[in-house]
């Protein structure tokens, strides 16, 4: 069968959204470890904690970090690198995004002009942090806070996004909504991200199918980048509204039981 290449998202995707288990996507992402095709993860989060993930699912290869804010390429992976990498520890950096420090500060801004109360990473305790986000190692807790470009923040009412955004707009900045948090960041996001990558991959493979996997709407511009898009179930067994069926086939499990239906499904179709 074709070279396939599958990008996908962690949070909610291949990780469970309540217990960040894998343990109902192993099967598929020893599928894809097996006949050698590449599982890129796609995520919210930063390279620390991306690094760890790799790890622990024995994964090598290139990934997507702060929401597409940042590409991370091992040494030698590619014959090329694109514009601006910095090679760093035998891997090369790729920024695509504002850096943090001036994010934050227009995130503040731009709150105070549309008079909501945001709280962002860079605002809280590594235990406001983990009761928010469901982490309690305190590795994963300090590769979350290891931000390089991107903001995840909550408001006090979920009403007041729609203040919010067009004056963060107004300031370069864009705003995403994720599973558990909201996202600020510069000019960035998934889809150009894995733009870059699918060049590099067609180059790399002549053949290629590329196959994009995620569960909410700052995964849309990865699932219009990719040949094939999935979307996986929420827990309660829905669909985010926010991805038009024409950008992604829904999976009937949520989170790595539909990872893995995606999975099962490609390899199915040769």
């Amino acid at each position: 069968m074709r070279q396939v290449v599958v990008f996908s998202d962690l949070d909610g995707t291949l990780l469970d959204h309540e217990t960040f288990s894998v343990r109902l996507a192993v099967s598929a992402v020893d599928l894809l470890v097996r006949r050698g095709f590449p599982l890129v993860p796609v995520s919210s989060k930063t390279a620390s904690e991306i690094r760890w993930w790799m790890k622990a699912l024995f994964l090598e290869g290139p990934f997507v970090c702060e929401n597409g804010c940042g590409l991370v390429i091992p040494e030698g992976y590619f014959e090329r690198i694109p514009e601006g990498g910095v090679k760093e520890k035998g891997e090369w950096r790729v920024p695509l995004g504002t850096a943090i420090g001036e994010v934050r500060e227009k995130l503040k801004e731009a709150a105070l002009e549309a008079r909501v109360r945001v709280r962002g990473f860079g605002d809280m305790s590594s235990r406001e942090i983990s009761r928010l986000s469901g982490l309690k190692v305190q590795e994963e807790l300090d590769g979350a806070m290891d931000r390089e470009y991107e903001e995840p923040f909550v408001l006090e009412k979920e009403k007041d996004l729609d203040r919010l955004v067009p004056l963060a707009e107004k300031r370069g900045l864009v705003i995403t909504r994720g599973g558990r948090f909201c996202h600020a960041s510069g000019k960035c996001d998934k889809g150009r991200a894995v733009g870059i990558l699918i060049v590099l991959f067609r180059e790399k493979f002549p053949d290629v199918l590329t196959v994009g996997v995620g569960d909410s709407q700052n995964d849309l511009s990865m699932l219009l980048a990719v040949d094939r898009g999935f979307l996986v179930g929420k827990p309660d067994g829905s669909h985010d509204p926010a991805i038009p069926p024409e950008a992604a086939a829904r999976t009937r499990g949520a989170g790595p039981k539909g990872f893995r239906e995606a999975v099962e499904e490609i390899i199915a179709i040769g």
